[in-house]
């Protein structure tokens, strides 16, 4: 009688790690895929911005034109007086007019933007808008130093010469959200820019170096030559040092996209966009006031930006589009397809798991059904959540925003709205509380083998990282540490079970900290992206892949904390195929000992009548 079979853990660590280094192979391979970056030489011509007639410029918009906000009249007079100065710079000048929707209201807005004509194929755009916030009380940095130094550039490429067309634009309604710079895109034929550049906060006092955004709400970013020509313009030009973003913010940045700067639009169509500004400690929204820039500033912000652009004119072909592509250092470049096969490669160890999982399930014939009902009992109530925050923004009772990315700085994300986040908390707990009362009606008439649960876990977070790879193939990052902590789960205390379950979450809230720090939200950071789901400026499928994921990841903690599991539960029979003593399938689920005695002595007797071999005898 051949004896009972030993057990093995669950997951099968040996297919694990076998993946792993299938994984490791592909990244080595996609390290073969780095570039450079390309970057246009600086002109040896001197740049001639003139500070101070752009500080003039700033002091007579703050003076003249305050409460500049979106649609309203300073902001229509202002408008009036840059199509002056354009003209008066001898640019042709148009004026488009809009229409849109501002808190829940139809405005009319206006975009100005003059053509410096040149006779090489391919266009650059520069952008400032003119527009400020309700609740500012001049807008002197932001963003009538944009405007003046727009201004400024304008009158720059008058004497200067230049072989490719620039258009020198002013939007309108870019404080909710790049309202202008999005309409621009979509009236204006773009296909022959080479690059925008976006002029925002560019006067302020005491600036730790050039601030660079080139992030867009597409899963794009600015290509890296773009990015680095900004490094020694600024160094060049105003002895200052760009900041760039590091290696870690490019790929959140592309796994959680979000901007609401004037050159989001453009970079999410695909053109080369970046916003300059000057970093450093911003002024409130109601201190921001003449007191509170630098001519010094203006001024070599305002011959960075011309640096860049006389460089970018000097080029005779377009630089690489904006896409994932990502820069490693000045010098090498990583394309978006390996960014994306890298972070696919991890999830190969959890594929590989999940697919042993499956195997061992239908050999032993483990029921799944019960595990699947169990886990659409525990994703109900947040599905009776989205419910109930996508009814309350179509019943006004939340706020309404235009449709664009709302901006940080904006007046709604400052004022959380914490009762009506509190109902719906407590309308959640009602939902779960319900859910579960269901979920144990349920299972009395139904026995739910814990590794049917284990199985469905793992196949469910395979399945999110495969629709995250279709809807973002970069937003795989954030289910990358349940993937490779999941499967090293154990039956136990909190520390082996609930502990591993929940650390695989920990992409949220570095993703949560990450924006509150850039962004200074602080604290409201929730709110802000709470503000961007109910106004499904998040995708509705991005927001169902999210409540699934914590919807699993608490099964799985559950599953493996739960009182009464045996520390053996959770394990399969070790049967060796090679032996002459081998078992039968039967008898290899027969191990599992969920057989009754009768079952497990019916398959002993058929084991002992099984004829030996001639050389066993």
């Amino acid at each position: 009688m051949p004896a009972r079979p030993r057990r093995s853990a669950l997951p099968n660590l040996k297919v694990y790690r076998a993946a792993w280094v299938v994984g490791l192979i592909l990244v080595v391979i996609s390290l073969f895929t780095l570039g450079r970056p390309d970057t246009p030489k600086l002109s040896l011509e001197p740049v001639s911005f003139d500070g101070e007639q752009a500080a003039a410029d700033l002091r007579t918009i703050v003076t003249d034109y305050p409460l500049r906000v979106a649609g309203t009249d300073p902001d229509n007079r202002l408008a009036l007086w840059v199509v002056q100065q354009f003209k008066q710079a001898g640019l042709e000048t148009h004026i488009d007019g809009f229409a849109a929707t501002i808190n829940g209201k139809n405005v009319a807005l206006q975009n100005v933007w003059a053509l410096s004509k040149g006779d090489a194929a391919g266009t650059i755009i520069v952008i400032a808008n003119r527009d400020a916030t309700p609740i500012a009380t001049q807008g002197a940095n932001d963003n009538a130093s944009g405007v003046a130094a727009l201004l400024g550039l304008a009158r720059s490429f008058t004497v200067t010469t230049h072989d490719h067309p620039i258009i020198f634009v002013c939007t309108s309604g870019d404080a909710y959200g790049a309202l202008g710079a999005r309409r621009f895109v979509e009236d204006h034929q773009i296909d022959d820019l080479y690059a925008v550049i976006a002029l925002r906060e560019v006067a302020t006092r005491d600036p730790a170096g050039i601030g660079l955004d080139g992030w867009s709400p597409a899963a794009k970013v600015a290509p890296p030559w773009l990015w680095l020509l900004t490094a020694p313009a600024a160094r060049v030009n105003a002895n200052m040092e760009a900041l760039l973003p590091t290696v870690p913010a490019q790929v959140l940045r592309l796994a959680v996209p979000t901007s609401s700067g004037s050159q989001g639009p453009f970079v999410a169509r695909g053109i080369p966009g970046i916003t300059v500004s000057a970093a450093g400690d911003l002024a409130p929204p109601q201190s921001d006031t003449l007191d509170s820039v630098s001519t010094e500033t203006l001024t070599k912000v305002g011959s960075t930006v011309q640096g860049m652009i006389m460089a970018i004119d000097g080029t005779t072909s377009p630089g690489a589009r904006s896409g994932g592509t990502i820069f490693l250092t000045r010098s090498r470049t990583l394309p978006g397809g390996s960014l994306a096969l890298i972070l696919a490669a991890f999830l190969l160890p959890l594929a590989g798991v999940t697919v042993d999982l499956f195997a061992h399930c239908q050999r032993a014939r483990v029921k799944l059904r019960p595990a699947v009902v169990r886990s659409a009992l525990h994703l109900a109530p947040w599905l009776v959540l989205l419910a109930l925050i996508y009814l309350a923004n179509l019943l006004g009772q939340l706020p309404r925003s235009p449709g664009a990315v709302i901006p940080p700085g904006s007046h709604v994300v400052a004022n959380p709205r914490y009762l009506r986040v509190v109902i719906l908390a407590a309308l959640l707990v009602l939902a779960y509380a319900y859910a579960v009362a269901v979920a144990r009606r349920l299972e009395r008439g139904m026995t739910t083998d814990p590794r049917a649960t284990i199985f469905i876990a793992h196949a469910l977070l395979v399945l999110v990282a495969v629709l995250a790879l279709l809807i973002n193939p970069y937003a795989v990052l954030l289910v990358l540490p349940a993937a490779i902590i999941w499967p090293l789960a154990k039956p136990g205390g909190w520390a082996r079970s609930v502990l591993p379950a929940y650390v695989g979450l920990i992409m949220i809230p570095v993703v949560l900290i990450y924006y509150a720090t850039l962004l200074g939200l602080g604290s409201n950071v929730w709110w802000y992206f709470f503000l961007l789901l109910e106004n499904r400026t998040i995708p509705a499928s991005a927001v169902l892949l999210a409540v699934l994921f914590l919807s699993t990841a608490g099964i799985l903690a559950h599953t493996m904390h739960e009182r009464g599991l045996a520390p053996g539960a959770l394990t399969w029979p070790a049967i060796d195929r090679r032996s002459p003593n081998r078992i039968g399938d039967e008898e290899w689920a027969a191990g599992l000992g969920l057989e009754s005695p009768r079952e497990r002595r019916r398959a002993s007797r058929q084991a002992k009548r099984r004829p030996r071999r001639p050389d066993q005898r």
